[in-house]
């Protein structure tokens, strides 16, 4: 693999993104996921064709897949077993992207959804978008978690005109992100200086990124969307690291679109499972998600979590992992 060109300056996160990059962005706000112009991993048209996109370079090993479900596995899912190897695929037109179709089976998938929401989100070391606004303790022992809080549970407003927010609404409408080790300043764009600040990355997610991907753990923004919102073009460019860029997707379908330089960009069907890696020259891609499309959310998973049923019917949680420092 060629390796990332080094960071651009940390002042590069304030530019704009080009204006291919914006129009591709704005063109596929309301596309369909069958357009034509997307490239679909369940639907690929076959290899000997002229216009085939991609290109299989590599794969993950069935006992390494094996082996890294089974440690992450917890009581609630059980134990996965992979019968074959899984393809990585690499994208063409962006030097650097790799797309792992249905990688997460979905027994790890809810794993990872609990891990995250249940455990990580109730952790007041892990910063969210409200912490700004509200005050937001965690849980009581006795709770466990925010989505088994009483519905009549509300968080205090810290400005003095402000009003509480009610966990019903905290959960399915304010809730757009948590942060997971490194803790992000989104306004400076930038992590603190002083790793010995930070919480601790949690260990059995930091475990399952590196047996799968090979990269160190150091921070993580899940991202909370629901159907209509979009992720504007950016890049990520905060890290000194040049280590890939990993990210799942779990929940509602989206489309992903990214792109190097003034190259063309590609635009992406991502499904529940799927994993998406930045690297190369694409580890410094702008790249954008313009739809979340509705009703998409795979059937086994519209229901969860039994504490709150329905609740990922409407919602696609997004993972994305960062090495900050080599």
């Amino acid at each position: 693999m060629k390796a990332a060109p080094q960071p651009p300056p940390l002042s590069h996160a304030h530019h704009a993104p080009p204006a291919h990059i914006r129009a591709l962005h704005k063109a596929h706000q309301k596309s369909p996921l069958t357009a034509p112009t997307v490239l679909d991993f369940d639907n690929l048209p076959p290899i000997s064709s002229p216009s085939f996109p991609v290109i299989t370079p590599s794969t993950i090993s069935a006992p390494v897949a094996s082996a890294a479900f089974s440690a992450f596995s917890d009581e609630h899912e059980g134990v996965t077993s992979v019968e074959s190897d899984i393809p990585i695929y690499k994208v063409a037109s962006v030097p650097g992207l790799q797309v792992i179709p249905n990688l997460l089976p979905p027994s790890v998938q809810k794993t990872l959804l609990r891990k995250l929401l249940f455990r990580d989100l109730s952790d007041p070391r892990h910063k969210t978008n409200l912490h700004a606004h509200y005050h937001l303790p965690p849980p009581p022992p006795d709770v466990g978690s925010y989505f088994e809080s009483p519905p009549e549970t509300t968080f205090r407003a810290l400005s003095a005109d402000g009003r509480d927010l009610p966990v019903d609404r905290m959960l399915d409408k304010k809730l757009r992100w948590v942060t997971l080790g490194g803790q992000y300043d989104w306004t400076l764009k930038k992590y603190p200086v002083d790793s010995s600040s930070l919480p601790e990355f949690p260990e059995d997610i930091c475990d399952l990124v590196s047996s799968l991907f090979g990269i160190t753990s150091q921070a993580a923004i899940v991202n909370i969307y629901s159907p209509g919102d979009t992720l504007a073009p950016h890049r990520d460019v905060s890290e000194a690291s040049c280590a890939p860029l990993v990210s799942v997707s779990l929940g509602c379908e989206a489309l992903f679109i990214a792109g190097v330089g003034d190259q063309e960009g590609v635009v992406v069907r991502v499904r529940s499972g799927d994993a998406v890696v930045m690297s190369g020259e694409a580890r410094w891609a702008w790249h954008s998600v313009p739809t979340i499309a509705g009703g998409t959310c795979p059937e086994w998973l519209q229901e969860w979590p039994e504490e709150r049923r329905g609740w990922m019917r409407g919602k696609r949680v997004n993972l994305n992992v960062r090495q900050m420092w080599d």
